[in-house]
């Protein structure tokens, strides 16, 4: 049995990081319900062509118009069915728009409430607004370069979005068994801030633990992007010593590990300067397809770097089932991605294909109590 099968989930979220959370327990069998606007199709439906269908298997959608009366008569009905709500605005607006953790709780006070903001409930940055480039600046992460004399750049993923929705499910699934032990619900801030501060302090531990001034010690030329003759990049992770003889096997450079100034680890920080530029020439003579076969990458932590379309098509990639191919009525067939975790008993899966914008609205009213008669003149005064 999925383990969260059980388990019903509000979902007043948009974008990234509520969505993400949510996905990976709908994924785990969670019956997760999005809570959408009634008046006109929702921005993150469209924003970002094919992400909300990614976000969004396995999940129903109802439309609501929370400044309704009405509206509201339905949210707290609905409350006091489920197990878990997300919410993911800034501070005071889920209070605003009446779905605030007070109210919610005296509904049902075994609510497990997830909030997901740039900066949190409370601290000077509360009502600051933001984006995932901006959590990375004031977090330190974006000071911090990735190679060897290149400054640091903005990655290419929504690292704090991301984050923040994984956390945020961790944290859910932790207060369900909480909630197993005592039957009480919980309030659970999570904060993109908050989370990328402290995997900025991973790279930062020499500083934090011992108050040792903060260098860059995980920069190395062995540990680095490289171009090729033919204007690909491959990357080399090499840390240990083996692997970095095996490198200089796989090339007939025995001279470059007999060499004093590279034969250890201590002596190539002093000089990674000269092995920076010995590894961009040694790199530079080869194209990317002789390199994959000179250098073997069960003995060398070595990889080409793999454009998006090279990724999907990837034989790894497919062999080890990451992304699934479904049939969507009026959308054909969609690539989607569910939880990339393997078990050994049932895995996660996709049941249902992302909803159409209030598709399950009248189901869901009706489990509720409301007449077709009743749903229809919510309709007519655009309740739902």
């Amino acid at each position: 049995m999925l383990p969260f099968k059980d388990i019903k989930v509000l979902d007043f979220s948009q974008r990234l990081p509520g969505p993400y959370c949510t996905s990976i327990l709908s994924d785990f069998g969670a019956e997760v319900t999005m809570i959408e606007r009634a008046d006109r199709v929702p921005e993150s439906r469209r924003i970002f062509p094919g992400l909300f269908e990614l976000l969004n298997r396995n999940k129903k959608s109802v439309t609501i118009n929370l400044k309704t009366r009405e509206g509201q008569e339905i949210v707290e009905k609905l409350v006091k069915k489920y197990d878990v709500l997300v919410e993911g605005f800034r501070p005071g607006v889920a209070e605003r728009i009446g779905i605030g953790y007070k109210k919610i709780k005296s509904l049902n006070p075994s609510m497990i409430y997830c909030s997901i903001s740039g900066f949190g409930q409370n601290g000077p940055y509360k009502d600051r607004v933001g984006h995932d480039i901006n959590y990375l600046s004031l977090s330190g992460v974006l000071s911090i370069p990735g190679q060897p004399e290149v400054p640091p750049s903005r990655p290419g993923i929504p690292i704090a979005d991301l984050a923040s929705g994984i956390f945020a499910a961790i944290s859910i699934m932790g207060a369900l068994r909480q909630k197993e032990c005592t039957g009480e619900g919980t309030w659970i801030d999570v904060s993109m801030f908050d989370l990328m501060v402290t995997w900025t302090g991973i790279r930062a531990s020499n500083y934090l633990v011992h108050g040792k001034k903060f260098e860059n010690e995980h920069l190395s030329p062995l540990n680095n992007l490289y171009e090729t003759k033919d204007g690909s990049l491959i990357s080399l992770g090499i840390i240990e010593q083996h692997f970095w003889e095996n490198f200089c096997d796989s090339l007939g450079r025995k001279d470059l590990f007999n060499n004093p100034k590279f034969s250890t680890a201590e002596n190539r920080k002093k000089h990674e300067r000269e092995l920076l530029e010995v590894l961009r020439d040694i790199i530079g003579q080869y194209t990317r397809d002789e390199l994959d076969k000179k250098i073997d990458p069960n003995k060398v932590p070595y990889a080409p770097l793999l454009e998006v379309e090279e990724v999907f098509n990837d034989p790894h990639v497919c062999s080890r089932e990451i992304v699934k191919e479904i049939e969507v009525p009026n959308l054909g067939k969609l690539s989607l991605m569910p939880f990339p975790v393997k078990f050994s008993g049932e895995t996660s899966e996709i049941r249902r294909p992302p909803p159409e914008w209030g598709q399950h609205t009248e189901d869901i009213l009706g489990e509720l109590g409301y007449s077709m008669e009743n749903i229809g003149k919510l309709k007519e005064r655009k309740v739902v």
